[in-house]
């Protein structure tokens, strides 16, 4: 077969989702626009609990050296304004600082969507978008997220899922901003080709405080400015690669997958079935990672059979393998955490504070709790953790386990031999216990009202449950302004 001068200048799997972006309806389901708006509240309640860690003010030392006046965009949490790239940076970071954040199961890869919202927001404010428009456009980008992670795996060449997510992140911004199908194909060459994170990013290896790296925090909120940096070129008629995706030495080659992604893509961007697949998305009730989520419901259904703690006399964790390899096994030292994100990263220590405290929240990993010697005790001294394969096994693949709900389960034994139990059951997010109205108030009011106060809370949530009505994205972010001194040096979690 021949091939035409056309084809040489042709990128089928760019031009597919530059196509889709434009030419999707942009009617949401009553159950596609709840979703939407429920992955917006998750998103600011995730963000604004996290405004005074460290990686977030880091991030805001940076942002404030730029300053714009007027037609900025808005340094959450305070009311300093800078390009729309700086704020979607330094707002995206609050989304990684605390595990908190919703994430998706795909085909083939797996992250975290919501890494877009800030970024999303940032392009909306710029444009002075209206609320139903935000709606859309974030419910493109989770359809190609999706899309995405049932066509591309990133682990074969090394790289890290925000690779992925910023293809999402790319459609959601174009489709604000009204790029043409061509400007859409633009932008995403400058996405996928200049900007490639390694998974070097999530080794495991600690720092000289016994942290991961900062940068972890960065990763997904660099790759939505580098969206949005994109859109912003495309949208003078800024040109990226020729072949980004297909090309010799383009994304699907440095992916190193062997797999055709095209019939994959074709099938889940057809732009004639309407948008749905954030409806599949899974949040988390607790800060710390998924596959710790249903230890915690267990644990805290079987601590509310005890009226006195001090009878406990041993805590069994039985996890599925896959939780157990994660928070247990790779771990330096699970059983004795120096650190928030060792204890975080720790099913032991999270077990343990779930127990003695009735709650997981933010403050449940500060280092001055995490370091309590009577806790440390504890958790040394009465808490074990088993594989349990029959919860669910690694040779079984992520899906199931994914789908199960990456469960585990908890005895709590007391003195005088009485074994109560924490049943293993999906946990709440989960598609298969999806958060209730109730749930996300809930989340919002627990991490809003702290730094905003319970009056700035409830006005936020009002705006959030009706943000289709708004004129302008400015509306809301203008109730992310908080007197709280989010940047008092604070000692490092």
């Amino acid at each position: 077969m021949s091939i035409t001068s056309n084809d040489l200048y042709r990128d089928e799997v760019a031009e597919l989702i530059a196509n889709f972006v434009v030419n999707v309806s942009e009617n949401l389901g009553e159950l596609t626009e709840r979703s939407v708006k429920s992955a917006l509240i998750d998103s600011i309640a995730v963000s604004v609990a996290a405004m005074r860690h460290p990686a977030a003010q880091a991030a805001r030392r940076h942002a404030y050296r730029f300053p714009i006046a007027g037609a900025g965009c808005l340094i959450w949490g305070t009311d300093k304004r800078v390009s729309p790239d700086l704020a979607a940076l330094a707002n995206g970071v609050l989304l990684r600082c605390h595990d908190y954040n919703d994430f998706f199961v795909g085909g083939r890869n797996s992250g975290h969507p919501s890494d877009m919202v800030a970024g999303v927001i940032a392009a909306a404010e710029w444009a002075n978008a209206p609320g139903d428009k935000l709606l859309v456009a974030v419910a493109i980008g989770y359809e190609v997220v999706a899309a995405v992670f049932d066509a591309f795996s990133t682990a074969p060449g090394g790289w890290d899922y925000t690779n992925l997510t910023a293809i999402g992140a790319t459609c959601a911004i174009a489709k604000l901003l009204g790029l043409t199908a061509d400007q859409t194909r633009e932008a995403l060459a400058m996405t996928v080709i200049p900007h490639l994170a390694s998974y070097e990013i999530e080794s495991g290896d600690l720092n000289k405080r016994g942290d991961l790296t900062m940068w972890k925090r960065f990763n997904g909120s660099d790759a939505v400015k580098n969206s949005l940096q994109a859109c912003l070129l495309a949208s003078v008629d800024v040109e990226g690669a020729v072949r980004p995706f297909i090309g010799k030495f383009g994304f699907i080659k440095k992916l190193a997958n062997k797999d055709d992604p095209i019939p994959v893509l074709r099938e889940r961007l057809d732009p004639s079935i309407p948008l749905s697949r954030i409806t599949e998305t899974f949040m988390k009730r607790w800060p710390v990672g998924s596959v710790a989520q249903s230890a915690i419901q267990a644990a805290l259904q079987a601590r509310s059979q005890i009226a006195d703690l001090s009878l406990i006399k041993q805590v069994r964790v039985y996890a599925e393998e896959g939780a157990y390899d994660h928070l247990v096994k790779i771990r330096q030292d699970p059983w004795n955490p120096i650190s928030r994100e060792t204890a975080d990263h720790s099913l032991p220590y999270i077990v343990a504070a779930a127990v003695l405290d009735g709650y997981i929240q933010v403050s449940s990993f500060s280092p001055e709790v995490v370091l309590d010697p009577a806790r440390q005790h504890f958790l040394t001294e009465k808490v074990t953790v088993t594989p349990a394969p029959e919860l669910g096994t690694i040779a079984g693949g992520k899906h199931k386990r994914a789908a199960a709900g990456y469960l585990s389960r908890i005895e709590i034994e007391l003195n005088d031999g009485t074994v109560v139990h924490g049943e293993a059951q999906p946990f709440p997010g989960h598609p298969k216990n999806p958060f209730s109205d109730e749930d996300l108030d809930s989340k919002l009011r627990e991490n809003v009202e702290p730094v905003a106060g319970a009056v700035k809370t409830a006005k936020l949530a009002k705006l959030l449950r009706s943000v289709e009505k708004i004129s302008s994205v400015t509306e809301l972010t203008s109730l992310l302004i908080f007197e709280t001194d989010i940047d008092k040096a604070l000692e490092i979690e």
